[in-house]
Protein backbone atom coordinates (compact mmCIF):
# COMPACT_ATOMS: atom_id res chain seq x y z
CA UNK A 1 0.00 0.00 0.00
CA UNK A 2 0.83 3.61 -0.88
CA UNK A 3 2.17 5.29 2.38
CA UNK A 4 3.27 9.37 2.97
CA UNK A 5 6.42 9.29 1.46
CA UNK A 6 4.77 7.80 -1.55
CA UNK A 7 2.19 10.65 -1.40
CA UNK A 8 5.39 13.05 -0.79
CA UNK A 9 7.27 11.77 -3.84
CA UNK A 10 4.57 10.75 -6.39
CA UNK A 11 1.88 12.83 -5.31
CA UNK A 12 2.06 15.73 -7.66
CA UNK A 13 3.24 13.94 -10.39
CA UNK A 14 0.83 11.11 -11.18
CA UNK A 15 -1.90 13.90 -10.27
CA UNK A 16 -0.54 15.60 -13.31
CA UNK A 17 -0.10 12.32 -15.12
CA UNK A 18 -3.62 11.05 -14.70
CA UNK A 19 -5.06 14.59 -15.90
CA UNK A 20 -3.37 13.95 -19.06
CA UNK A 21 -4.29 10.33 -19.10
CA UNK A 22 -7.53 11.75 -19.04
CA UNK A 23 -7.14 13.68 -22.02
CA UNK A 24 -6.49 10.59 -24.42
CA UNK A 25 -8.77 9.94 -27.33
CA UNK A 26 -11.00 7.57 -26.36
CA UNK A 27 -11.77 4.30 -28.32
CA UNK A 28 -15.39 5.57 -29.30
CA UNK A 29 -14.00 8.74 -30.64
CA UNK A 30 -11.12 7.00 -32.57
CA UNK A 31 -14.02 4.64 -33.77
CA UNK A 32 -15.71 7.61 -35.44
CA UNK A 33 -12.48 8.80 -36.61
CA UNK A 34 -12.38 5.21 -38.20
CA UNK A 35 -15.85 5.69 -39.57
CA UNK A 36 -15.05 9.56 -40.80
CA UNK A 37 -15.47 9.50 -44.85
CA UNK A 38 -12.98 12.76 -45.06
CA UNK A 39 -9.71 13.41 -44.07
CA UNK A 40 -10.98 16.93 -43.22
CA UNK A 41 -13.34 15.06 -41.11
CA UNK A 42 -10.80 13.64 -38.76
CA UNK A 43 -8.96 17.02 -38.20
CA UNK A 44 -12.28 18.58 -37.49
CA UNK A 45 -12.69 15.33 -34.80
CA UNK A 46 -9.15 16.43 -33.70
CA UNK A 47 -9.45 20.13 -33.38
CA UNK A 48 -11.39 19.05 -30.01
CA UNK A 49 -9.11 17.19 -28.71
CA UNK A 50 -5.90 17.92 -26.93
CA UNK A 51 -4.15 17.85 -30.23
CA UNK A 52 -6.21 21.02 -31.23
CA UNK A 53 -2.53 23.48 -31.06
CA UNK A 54 -0.58 20.64 -32.91
CA UNK A 55 -3.30 20.89 -35.59
CA UNK A 56 -3.43 24.62 -36.23
CA UNK A 57 -0.01 25.17 -36.07
CA UNK A 58 0.55 22.30 -38.98
CA UNK A 59 -1.76 24.25 -41.32
CA UNK A 60 -5.60 22.84 -39.95
CA UNK A 61 -7.93 20.41 -41.43
CA UNK A 62 -6.97 21.18 -45.16
CA UNK A 63 -3.72 19.95 -44.41
CA UNK A 64 -3.98 16.65 -42.79
CA UNK A 65 -3.04 14.45 -45.48
CA UNK A 66 0.59 15.99 -45.55
CA UNK A 67 1.54 17.24 -41.92
CA UNK A 68 -0.28 15.39 -39.53
CA UNK A 69 2.98 13.57 -39.22
CA UNK A 70 4.74 16.70 -37.96
CA UNK A 71 1.53 17.44 -35.61
CA UNK A 72 1.34 14.21 -33.94
CA UNK A 73 5.58 13.63 -33.60
CA UNK A 74 5.60 16.91 -32.07
CA UNK A 75 2.38 16.22 -29.61
CA UNK A 76 4.70 12.69 -28.50
CA UNK A 77 7.82 14.81 -28.38
CA UNK A 78 6.16 17.01 -25.76
CA UNK A 79 4.79 15.00 -23.36
CA UNK A 80 7.53 12.92 -23.66
CA UNK A 81 9.83 15.69 -22.25
CA UNK A 82 6.65 16.16 -19.99
CA UNK A 83 7.24 12.78 -18.33
CA UNK A 84 10.77 13.80 -17.68
CA UNK A 85 10.09 17.10 -15.89
CA UNK A 86 7.11 15.74 -14.01
CA UNK A 87 9.26 13.22 -12.59
CA UNK A 88 10.72 12.88 -8.97
CA UNK A 89 14.23 14.97 -8.75
CA UNK A 90 15.94 11.08 -7.95
CA UNK A 91 14.17 9.04 -10.74
CA UNK A 92 14.08 11.70 -13.97
CA UNK A 93 17.52 10.52 -15.00
CA UNK A 94 16.19 6.78 -15.52
CA UNK A 95 12.80 8.28 -16.93
CA UNK A 96 15.13 10.12 -19.29
CA UNK A 97 17.25 6.84 -20.27
CA UNK A 98 13.48 4.85 -21.13
CA UNK A 99 12.52 7.44 -23.05
CA UNK A 100 15.60 7.81 -24.95
CA UNK A 101 14.20 5.60 -27.55
CA UNK A 102 12.86 8.18 -29.50
CA UNK A 103 16.18 10.41 -29.36
CA UNK A 104 17.68 6.93 -30.85
CA UNK A 105 14.56 6.40 -33.13
CA UNK A 106 15.46 10.15 -34.37
CA UNK A 107 19.27 9.20 -34.42
CA UNK A 108 18.53 6.22 -36.57
CA UNK A 109 16.51 8.07 -39.25
CA UNK A 110 19.33 10.47 -39.13
CA UNK A 111 22.44 8.16 -39.88
CA UNK A 112 19.70 6.41 -42.56
CA UNK A 113 18.83 9.44 -44.38
CA UNK A 114 22.90 10.70 -44.80
CA UNK A 115 23.63 7.33 -46.04
CA UNK A 116 21.50 6.84 -48.59
CA UNK A 117 21.38 10.39 -49.99
CA UNK A 118 18.59 11.51 -48.25
CA UNK A 119 17.80 15.04 -46.76
CA UNK A 120 16.54 16.46 -43.49
CA UNK A 121 12.97 17.50 -45.34
CA UNK A 122 12.78 13.56 -46.25
CA UNK A 123 12.63 12.21 -42.63
CA UNK A 124 11.51 15.56 -40.52
CA UNK A 125 7.86 14.44 -40.40
CA UNK A 126 8.67 11.13 -38.44
CA UNK A 127 10.99 12.90 -35.75
CA UNK A 128 9.47 12.84 -32.30
CA UNK A 129 10.47 16.53 -30.97
CA UNK A 130 12.57 15.13 -27.84
CA UNK A 131 14.86 17.06 -25.52
CA UNK A 132 18.14 15.54 -26.85
CA UNK A 133 18.15 14.73 -30.37
CA UNK A 134 15.04 16.60 -31.58
CA UNK A 135 14.45 18.04 -34.93
CA UNK A 136 16.48 21.33 -34.30
CA UNK A 137 19.70 18.87 -33.49
CA UNK A 138 19.21 16.56 -36.15
CA UNK A 139 18.89 19.34 -39.04
CA UNK A 140 21.78 20.94 -36.84
CA UNK A 141 23.86 18.02 -37.47
CA UNK A 142 22.83 16.60 -40.89
CA UNK A 143 23.87 19.99 -42.21
CA UNK A 144 27.73 18.65 -42.05
CA UNK A 145 26.39 16.56 -45.00
CA UNK A 146 28.06 13.25 -43.83
CA UNK A 147 26.92 10.77 -41.55
CA UNK A 148 30.34 10.36 -39.85
CA UNK A 149 30.67 14.36 -38.97
CA UNK A 150 26.54 14.46 -38.11
CA UNK A 151 27.23 11.95 -35.41
CA UNK A 152 30.64 13.45 -33.99
CA UNK A 153 27.95 16.29 -33.41
CA UNK A 154 25.69 14.86 -31.82
CA UNK A 155 28.27 13.56 -29.34
CA UNK A 156 29.04 16.81 -27.95
CA UNK A 157 25.43 17.89 -27.34
CA UNK A 158 23.44 14.47 -26.41
CA UNK A 159 23.66 11.85 -23.39
CA UNK A 160 24.04 9.36 -25.81
CA UNK A 161 27.77 9.32 -26.02
CA UNK A 162 28.53 5.48 -25.55
CA UNK A 163 25.49 5.27 -27.90
CA UNK A 164 26.87 7.41 -30.67
CA UNK A 165 30.33 6.17 -30.44
CA UNK A 166 28.80 2.37 -31.13
CA UNK A 167 27.47 3.67 -34.22
CA UNK A 168 29.88 6.01 -35.25
CA UNK A 169 32.72 2.61 -35.01
CA UNK A 170 29.76 0.62 -36.66
CA UNK A 171 29.44 3.00 -39.72
CA UNK A 172 33.49 4.10 -40.14
CA UNK A 173 33.40 0.02 -40.54
CA UNK A 174 30.51 -0.96 -43.03
CA UNK A 175 28.73 2.38 -43.78
CA UNK A 176 25.42 -0.04 -43.88
CA UNK A 177 22.62 1.49 -42.13
CA UNK A 178 21.06 -2.13 -40.61
CA UNK A 179 25.05 -2.40 -39.14
CA UNK A 180 25.07 0.66 -37.48
CA UNK A 181 21.24 0.16 -36.10
CA UNK A 182 22.28 -3.14 -34.59
CA UNK A 183 25.32 -1.06 -32.72
CA UNK A 184 22.99 1.30 -31.68
CA UNK A 185 20.56 -0.67 -30.83
CA UNK A 186 23.56 -2.84 -28.42
CA UNK A 187 24.35 0.13 -26.83
CA UNK A 188 21.59 1.65 -25.94
CA UNK A 189 19.84 -1.49 -24.62
CA UNK A 190 22.71 -2.31 -22.82
CA UNK A 191 23.07 0.61 -20.54
CA UNK A 192 19.39 0.40 -20.43
CA UNK A 193 20.48 -2.95 -18.06
CA UNK A 194 21.62 -0.37 -14.93
CA UNK A 195 18.32 1.88 -15.51
CA UNK A 196 16.40 -1.32 -15.77
CA UNK A 197 17.85 -2.85 -12.19
CA UNK A 198 17.15 0.55 -10.43
CA UNK A 199 13.64 0.17 -11.76
CA UNK A 200 13.10 -3.06 -10.23
CA UNK A 201 13.66 -1.83 -7.18
CA UNK A 202 11.57 0.82 -7.43
CA UNK A 203 8.74 -0.30 -9.29
CA UNK A 204 8.60 -3.97 -10.66
CA UNK A 205 5.64 -3.39 -12.81
CA UNK A 206 6.97 -0.78 -15.05
CA UNK A 207 10.83 -2.88 -15.49
CA UNK A 208 8.15 -5.71 -16.56
CA UNK A 209 6.47 -3.32 -18.93
CA UNK A 210 9.80 -2.16 -20.56
CA UNK A 211 11.23 -6.19 -20.73
CA UNK A 212 7.82 -6.82 -22.90
CA UNK A 213 8.40 -4.03 -25.27
CA UNK A 214 11.96 -5.17 -25.45
CA UNK A 215 10.32 -8.85 -25.84
CA UNK A 216 8.51 -7.50 -28.76
CA UNK A 217 11.52 -6.23 -30.55
CA UNK A 218 13.46 -9.36 -30.32
CA UNK A 219 10.30 -12.01 -30.93
CA UNK A 220 9.70 -10.00 -34.54
CA UNK A 221 13.33 -10.14 -35.60
CA UNK A 222 13.15 -14.11 -34.67
CA UNK A 223 9.99 -14.23 -36.60
CA UNK A 224 11.40 -12.17 -39.37
CA UNK A 225 15.13 -14.38 -39.71
CA UNK A 226 12.66 -17.36 -39.91
CA UNK A 227 10.38 -16.42 -42.37
CA UNK A 228 13.37 -15.86 -44.41
CA UNK A 229 15.79 -19.08 -43.20
CA UNK A 230 17.91 -17.27 -42.33
CA UNK A 231 20.70 -18.91 -39.24
CA UNK A 232 20.61 -17.78 -36.04
CA UNK A 233 24.17 -16.81 -35.66
CA UNK A 234 23.47 -13.92 -38.50
CA UNK A 235 20.91 -12.44 -36.21
CA UNK A 236 22.28 -12.52 -33.29
CA UNK A 237 23.70 -9.30 -33.27
CA UNK A 238 20.42 -7.74 -34.07
CA UNK A 239 18.67 -9.27 -30.69
CA UNK A 240 19.01 -6.79 -27.82
CA UNK A 241 19.37 -7.22 -24.28
CA UNK A 242 17.22 -6.91 -21.00
CA UNK A 243 13.96 -8.49 -22.05
CA UNK A 244 12.37 -11.13 -20.40
CA UNK A 245 13.81 -13.66 -22.62
CA UNK A 246 17.59 -14.06 -22.19
CA UNK A 247 19.62 -15.12 -25.41
CA UNK A 248 19.99 -18.72 -24.43
CA UNK A 249 16.43 -18.80 -24.81
CA UNK A 250 16.23 -17.31 -27.91
CA UNK A 251 18.56 -19.21 -29.22
CA UNK A 252 16.37 -22.61 -28.33
CA UNK A 253 13.68 -21.54 -29.30
CA UNK A 254 14.86 -20.81 -32.52
CA UNK A 255 16.83 -23.59 -33.21
CA UNK A 256 13.86 -25.86 -32.23
CA UNK A 257 10.90 -24.40 -34.47
CA UNK A 258 10.66 -25.49 -38.11
CA UNK A 259 8.52 -22.76 -39.43
CA UNK A 260 6.83 -19.44 -38.66
CA UNK A 261 4.36 -20.66 -37.38
CA UNK A 262 5.95 -22.93 -34.42
CA UNK A 263 8.43 -20.10 -33.49
CA UNK A 264 5.24 -17.56 -32.43
CA UNK A 265 3.57 -20.47 -30.66
CA UNK A 266 6.33 -21.41 -28.61
CA UNK A 267 6.61 -18.03 -27.29
CA UNK A 268 5.51 -18.44 -24.23
CA UNK A 269 5.44 -14.73 -23.14
CA UNK A 270 2.81 -13.75 -25.77
CA UNK A 271 -0.46 -15.47 -26.27
CA UNK A 272 -0.09 -15.60 -30.33
CA UNK A 273 -2.87 -18.29 -31.25
CA UNK A 274 -5.32 -15.79 -32.82
CA UNK A 275 -2.49 -14.13 -34.67
CA UNK A 276 -0.82 -17.71 -35.92
CA UNK A 277 -4.83 -18.38 -37.56
CA UNK A 278 -4.82 -15.47 -39.34
CA UNK A 279 -1.03 -15.31 -40.25
CA UNK A 280 -1.63 -18.96 -41.95
CA UNK A 281 -4.91 -17.62 -43.57
CA UNK A 282 -3.70 -14.38 -45.36
CA UNK A 283 -1.73 -14.24 -48.87
CA UNK A 284 0.81 -11.79 -48.20
CA UNK A 285 2.46 -13.38 -44.91
CA UNK A 286 2.97 -10.53 -42.58
CA UNK A 287 4.21 -10.24 -40.06
CA UNK A 288 2.37 -6.81 -38.89
CA UNK A 289 -0.17 -9.50 -37.18
CA UNK A 290 2.07 -10.99 -34.88
CA UNK A 291 3.08 -7.76 -33.86
CA UNK A 292 -0.15 -5.88 -33.18
CA UNK A 293 -0.56 -8.63 -31.24
CA UNK A 294 1.92 -8.52 -29.17
CA UNK A 295 1.68 -4.73 -29.25
CA UNK A 296 -1.94 -5.18 -27.57
CA UNK A 297 -0.64 -7.14 -24.77
CA UNK A 298 2.05 -4.33 -23.99
CA UNK A 299 -0.49 -1.57 -24.03
CA UNK A 300 -3.38 -3.10 -22.39
CA UNK A 301 -0.79 -3.83 -20.02
CA UNK A 302 0.24 -0.20 -20.07
CA UNK A 303 -3.51 0.83 -19.66
CA UNK A 304 -3.67 -1.29 -16.48
CA UNK A 305 -0.85 0.48 -14.99
CA UNK A 306 -2.15 3.79 -15.55
CA UNK A 307 -5.67 3.09 -14.74
CA UNK A 308 -4.82 1.37 -11.23
CA UNK A 309 -1.33 2.59 -10.15
CA UNK A 310 -1.79 4.93 -6.89
CA UNK A 311 1.50 7.09 -6.25
CA UNK A 312 3.66 4.96 -8.15
CA UNK A 313 6.25 5.57 -10.69
CA UNK A 314 4.36 3.01 -13.35
CA UNK A 315 1.56 5.69 -13.76
CA UNK A 316 4.50 7.94 -15.93
CA UNK A 317 6.07 5.26 -17.73
CA UNK A 318 2.16 3.32 -18.25
CA UNK A 319 1.53 6.77 -19.91
CA UNK A 320 4.41 6.84 -22.33
CA UNK A 321 3.00 3.42 -23.97
CA UNK A 322 -0.43 4.88 -24.07
CA UNK A 323 0.53 8.04 -25.50
CA UNK A 324 2.26 5.97 -28.04
CA UNK A 325 -0.54 3.92 -28.97
CA UNK A 326 -2.81 6.93 -29.58
CA UNK A 327 -0.30 8.82 -31.86
CA UNK A 328 0.23 5.14 -33.66
CA UNK A 329 -3.05 4.67 -34.42
CA UNK A 330 -4.32 8.04 -35.45
CA UNK A 331 -1.15 8.03 -38.01
CA UNK A 332 -2.46 4.75 -39.38
CA UNK A 333 -6.05 6.03 -39.64
CA UNK A 334 -4.94 9.24 -41.52
CA UNK A 335 -2.93 7.35 -44.00
CA UNK A 336 -5.25 4.41 -44.52
CA UNK A 337 -7.69 7.19 -45.26
CA UNK A 338 -5.47 9.19 -47.52
CA UNK A 339 -4.90 5.86 -49.54
CA UNK A 340 -8.53 5.02 -49.63
CA UNK A 341 -8.44 1.87 -47.59
CA UNK A 342 -11.46 0.33 -46.05
CA UNK A 343 -12.20 0.93 -42.69
CA UNK A 344 -11.74 -3.32 -41.82
CA UNK A 345 -8.48 -2.75 -43.38
CA UNK A 346 -7.20 -0.11 -41.44
CA UNK A 347 -8.62 -1.72 -37.87
CA UNK A 348 -6.76 -4.48 -38.53
CA UNK A 349 -3.42 -2.03 -38.82
CA UNK A 350 -4.30 -0.57 -35.74
CA UNK A 351 -3.08 -2.04 -32.08
CA UNK A 352 -5.98 -1.20 -29.80
CA UNK A 353 -8.91 -2.48 -32.08
CA UNK A 354 -7.37 -6.18 -32.30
Amino acid sequence: MPGFRDAIKYGYSNTRVKAMESKLITKDATERMLASKEIESIGASLLQTAYKDYIEEFGGTKSMGKLIDFALSKSLGHDVNRMIDLAPKSQKEIVRSIVGVWDISNIKFMIGALSTGKSFDDISRYLIDTKYAGPAKIREAMATNSAESAIGKLVLGTPYKSVLKSALEAYRKSKDPMDVDSAIDEAYYSGLGDTMEKLREINKASADLIGRRIDVKNVLTLLNAKKHGAEFATIRKYLVPNGGMGMHRMASLFESSKTVEALAGSVAAFDLKSAIADYEASRNKSLLTFEIAMMNEVFAGAFKTVRHSVLSFSTIIGYVYLKEMEVSALRVIVKGKSYELGEAEIRKMISWFN
